[in-house]
């Protein structure tokens, strides 16, 4: 399956199952991904594959106007984002509550869904959520703004052309092109904020997940307070860049989220000497070397998620 039509747009989707299909108590789970720079392999590769080898139906897929996803001029506000996703579902017919799993702008996304249509889903998990009871759709807009003029800098410029290797140089001018030529900054002003009365008659079991280096680490603790079923994950060491930098531990964490949350929660092992977050991570800029093939060790170094009932 490559591409269906949602809410009038043509998405690229990936659906994922269990050797022999997937059964009618196959837990459905659909990922989705941050804004701009992000598209439908970081959960394909770093859970898409993991959870459907552990039994569940996971459908992926790239945003409107991301990775292989339809382009549109207009039509990236929240309430777009969440018309392309029923729509899409419809069109799959979904008609059982759906564990949804979320990265940044994607776990906003995921996050509203609960609260617009809590009888669609069965769970969330929030992987670093922007959310704000004030000013988030702002902040949003500001967060796009950098971006743009980060990918548009002449360094990067020249980076790009001479130095940065072809699926990099591909994502970027993507992205330079989605801010560039459609509504999507404008359209993140008009996502609203949260509203703490709504969040707290939350129906659904939240499992949320930040970085303790995250810029938006302030934020975990208020959406922990006000969810009443939250179970609040902080790993160490770690950033905004949560789902690469941790990509094993979520593995584990999410096989026991949807199958075994009546055990203990996987301990939070060291592996080897720990995730040094480098500098380029940091500062948010094109790291060195960057088309070499090197990858930064993975390993996790993780002491503040406590037990379930912790949050």
């Amino acid at each position: 399956m490559a591409e269906i039509v949602a809410n009038g747009v043509r998405l690229h989707v990936q659906r994922l199952g269990p050797k022999g299909g997937a059964g009618p108590e196959s837990p459905v789970v659909v990922m989705v991904h941050g804004m701009v720079m992000d598209n439908i392999s970081s959960f394909y590769f770093a859970l898409g594959n993991c959870l459907a080898g552990a039994g569940c139906d996971v459908i992926c897929y790239d945003l409107r106007g991301h990775g292989r996803s339809e382009r549109t001029p207009t039509g990236y506000t929240m309430v777009d984002s969440m018309a392309d996703l029923e729509g899409l579902l419809d069109a799959l017919d979904v008609r059982r509550p759906v564990h949804v799993v979320g990265n940044s702008y994607g776990a906003t996304l995921t996050l509203a869904l609960g609260l617009a249509r809590p009888e669609r889903v069965a769970s969330l998990t929030l992987i670093e959520p922007p959310f704000l009871i004030e000013g988030l759709g702002e902040e949003m807009a500001r967060s796009l703004t950098q971006v743009l003029a980060a990918v548009t800098d002449e360094e990067v410029e020249e980076w790009l052309a001479n130095s940065a290797g072809r699926a990099v140089s591909r994502i970027t001018r993507a992205s330079q092109a989605l801010l560039k030529e459609t509504t999507i900054a404008e359209d993140m002003l008009a996502t609203p904020p949260f509203s703490p009365e709504a969040l707290a008659s939350l129906p659904m079991p939240v499992l949320a997940v930040y970085g303790a280096n995250s810029d938006i680490i302030d934020q975990a603790e208020g959406l922990a307070e006000l969810v009443p079923d939250c179970t609040l994950v902080v790993l160490e060491q770690h950033t905004h860049m949560v789902l690469r930098e941790a990509a094993d531990y979520l593995r584990d964490l999410l096989r026991w989220w949807l199958f075994r949350r009546s055990e203990p929660m996987p301990s939070h092992q060291v592996r080897g000497a720990g995730f040094d977050t480098p500098d380029w991570v940091r500062q948010m800029i094109p790291p060195p070397n960057l088309n070499n093939g090197d990858e930064p060790t993975t390993s996790l170094s993780a002491a503040r998620a406590g037990s379930p009932a912790e949050a």
